[in-house]
């Protein structure tokens, strides 16, 4: 105690004010990788979660890293593979070469989203890949052409298919959708995937000044903060983890005093995204 005072005699002769800065917690990546056999539905802002992909796009260059290969079904039309350059190039990865590894389709209708999925078993035979990337899941039912009722079936014959590819073939499946929508129909289609899904990742920007941020939360492991980018060495390779549980789907959320079951998964968003918000950024939002 007497050296902390001797160290700070100085500083407060000089009548300094002294501040202290908050640093806000960190999220790494490498701690919420999806894990096979399991349905990780990762939501936030943007068109359709558009500012969740850098995200997913990390795991899918990891993958490639150790010459695996990854199926992206682009949804939302608006993959662009040139996005993957630079974080190839940051990983020292010869560029022709990795984005072979990514197998991409793309589906202009909901129609033609259907028929790609049905085809991912077989291709998945062939490819063995170990994580399938559905971006922009729900995007095509918002079509005006597609009915209420036709975009409920397929919407229960999509997470049903996928549901056996993740549990069958042991791959990880990711499904990138919007956080939340103004459209009660929509927001059900949201509820339904929610409660089918194993793992979950939310976002959610937050502005300061003007300065916005991703902020993440992981209900499972509790974990939330800020994106912390991993470095090239940081992973020896990419794993996908033993699935923690294929049957139930509980959520187990530490904020909680309850586990999440059932149709209460659908009430993420609006009951756990404010309560990892530190009370002091509400108060300047």
């Amino acid at each position: 105690m007497e050296m902390v005072k001797d160290t700070l005699t100085p500083i407060l002769a000089t009548n300094q004010n002294l501040a202290i800065v908050e640093q806000p917690a960190t999220i790494n990546l490498n701690e919420i990788q999806p894990q096979a056999g399991q349905i990780y539905h990762i939501s936030g802002p943007g068109a359709s979660g558009g500012r969740m992909r850098s995200i997913v796009e990390q795991w899918v260059v990891q993958a490639i890293e150790h010459e695996q290969t990854a199926h992206w079904i682009d949804g939302a039309c608006r993959m662009n593979p040139a996005r993957f350059i630079p974080l190839l190039e940051q990983h020292g990865l010869p560029i022709n070469e990795s984005l072979s590894r990514i197998f991409l389709s793309r589906g202009f209708t909901l129609h033609q989203l259907d028929s790609q999925l049905a085809r991912l078993p077989s291709e998945l035979a062939i490819t063995k890949s170990p994580i399938v990337v559905v971006d922009g899941l729900l995007t095509m039912h918002e079509d005006d052409a597609i009915g209420s009722l036709e975009s409920r079936i397929l919407l229960r014959r999509h997470v049903q298919l996928l549901e056996n590819i993740a549990h069958q073939r042991q791959v990880a499946v990711i499904l990138i959708t919007e956080s939340s929508s103004a459209s009660k129909r929509h927001e059900r289609r949201l509820d339904y995937i929610r409660r089918h899904a194993h793992n979950h990742l939310l976002g959610r920007t937050l502005r300061r000044g003007r300065t916005a941020t991703l902020h993440l939360y992981h209900p499972r492991s509790g974990q939330f903060g800020t994106l912390s980018m991993p470095t090239k060495n940081e992973q020896t390779r990419f794993r996908i983890q033993t699935p923690m549980r294929t049957t139930d789907t509980k959520i187990m959320c530490s904020q909680l005093e309850d586990p999440i079951v059932g149709n209460q998964a659908g009430l993420l968003d609006d009951q756990i995204v404010e309560s990892w918000i530190p009370s002091n950024q509400k108060e300047r939002e």
